[in-house]
């Protein structure tokens, strides 16, 4: 991989890598224990480690002979089979049950996908699934700090309109709390990209080999309508809305890096491994770095110094894909990453200017 030998930065401060970010209200992660988590990590994701809240599993137990009986029953089974059967063990594992969270959709199932990811992706010397996964993880987190952004500015909306001022109030702290939830993901958004343009260059033979996740549980137009007009929704509404937001930026990420057509990006996904064309790519990561050092500037969280440290990466991401579209120009890309360019120098010189 490009770049393989220049040392890696020290984790970005608020950054997962670096600190948990615990958050308040309903905006919440579940994660497994630090026993599950290990098992993940090497061996079959289990099937019913997150239960969805419209699931409902029924659990029994069974006689202590029977199980005897069926337990070596199984024995026998796996004995018959293991010699003719070929299984994937370590990092290849590892990845499956990663891909099987994300193939499933819903925030808690992506937690557990970035649980393994982050481990994958720090694999030293990398090995065959260690790009597949920093692929994976950028697009999870990037995908989860848009989709939080956005909610974040719908709430900031609607306490703009309201003349409610208990929907106000509620809404600045509920509007806080997310714009909080997306820049501490964004840090971790930045450090997975950081690993994909490693010495100047946009890793090479990038692929991203995952299924479209079955249920987004996106955020509904109709949620966001309403509470951009400044119309109350109640906390089962407010939870709800928090758990869907992820899916509207994984769903938007993934048309941005596969193609613009939803349908188009679940046949190409389902269809097995989509190739990534360097330049496209490096500028999605440059565009979405971009965004994240945006959440805090004047108008967001509002850090200078994370602003300019984020910029400063962003600035080194389009300079990566500059130098991958010389070995393949597009005029599409060229024209997208001057905007970027423009954008972030736009944004750094503001962000020097006094504060109101």
């Amino acid at each position: 991989m490009a770049g393989g030998s220049e040392p890696d930065r020290p984790a970005l401060p608020g950054s997962r890598a670096a600190v948990p970010a615990p958050m308040s209200g309903v905006i919440m992660k579940t994660r497994l224990s630090a026993a599950s988590r290990r098992s993940l990590e090497f061996g079959a994701a289990p099937r019913n480690a997150l239960v969805h809240p419209n699931d409902i599993v029924l659990r029994y137990q069974t006689p202590s002979l029977a199980c005897l009986i069926l337990s070596s029953f199984a024995l026998v089974l796996m004995a018959a089979c293991s010699s003719s059967t070929p299984s994937v063990s370590g990092p290849g594992m590892a990845y499956q049950n990663a891909k099987d969270f994300f193939g499933r959709g819903h925030s808690a199932n992506y937690e557990h996908a970035l649980d393994t990811l982050a481990t994958l992706s720090s694999a030293d010397p990398p090995n065959d699934y260690t790009n597949r996964a920093r692929v994976l993880r950028a697009i999870i987190l990037c995908g989860e700090f848009e989709g939080y952004k956005r909610l974040a500015e719908a709430y900031q909306t609607g306490a703009d309109h309201t003349s409610d001022s208990a929907v106000k109030s509620e809404y600045t702290g509920l509007y806080r709390d997310t714009i909080r939830r997306s820049g501490e993901i964004s840090l971790g958004f930045t450090e997975a990209a950081m690993q994909l343009i490693k010495g100047g260059q946009v890793s090479t033979g990038l692929t991203l080999d995952a299924p479209y996740p079955a249920t987004l549980s996106s955020l509904s137009t109709a949620t966001l309508d309403k509470v951009e007009k400044g119309v109350k929704i109640e906390q089962p509404e407010q939870a709800e809305a928090a758990l869907g937001a992820p899916g509207i930026g994984i769903a938007k990420a993934l048309s941005e890096v596969v193609g613009r057509d939803q349908d188009a990006v679940k046949s190409k996904m389902s269809a097995g491994p989509v190739p990534l064309d360097n330049a496209k790519f490096g500028l999605f990561v440059a565009t979405e770095l971009t965004n994240s050092a945006s959440l805090f500037d004047k108008k967001h969280i509002y850090d200078p110094g994370k602003y300019k440290q984020l910029a400063g990466i962003a600035q080194e991401a389009g300079q990566a894909t500059a130098a991958a579209l010389k070995d393949s120009p597009n005029p599409d890309v060229e024209k997208d990453l001057k905007t970027m360019q423009d954008q972030l120098k736009a944004g750094l010189k503001a962000s020097q200017a006094p504060a109101e």
